[in-house]
């Protein structure tokens, strides 16, 4: 049992991308960024994804914003094509995330 407050060390805050996986599962920011790319006609730059994302385009935000398109990378959920460039792993794959604005709410 973990009691509140307590940090988990080594914890995976961003999940592996398996088929079936939404990316409802991924932190806010995460989701985010994977959504902005998502939608992107073509590949995307940190730079171009950070006020996207409502953060402001200083380079401490872009470089931070790059580390996660990078862990992005890692964990199957974006492509980075040539350096620097992002795109969806798995372009119309995606569960649509909650927030989505074709979600019609609950069925009832």
């Amino acid at each position: 049992m973990v009691e509140s407050g307590v940090r988990l060390v080594g914890a995976i805050m961003v999940p592996h991308w398996c088929e079936g996986l939404s990316v409802d599962v991924l932190p806010d920011v995460y989701r985010d960024i994977v959504e902005v790319v998502t939608d992107a006609a073509n590949p995307v730059q940190a730079k171009q994804i950070v006020p996207r994302i409502g953060l402001p385009a200083v380079t401490a935000k872009i470089e931070g914003t790059r580390g996660k398109l990078k862990r992005l990378v890692e964990r199957g959920w974006l492509v980075e094509g040539r350096p620097g460039q992002f795109t969806a792993a798995h372009p119309g794959r995606e569960a649509k995330s909650v927030n989505s604005p074709n979600d019609k709410g609950p069925s009832l």
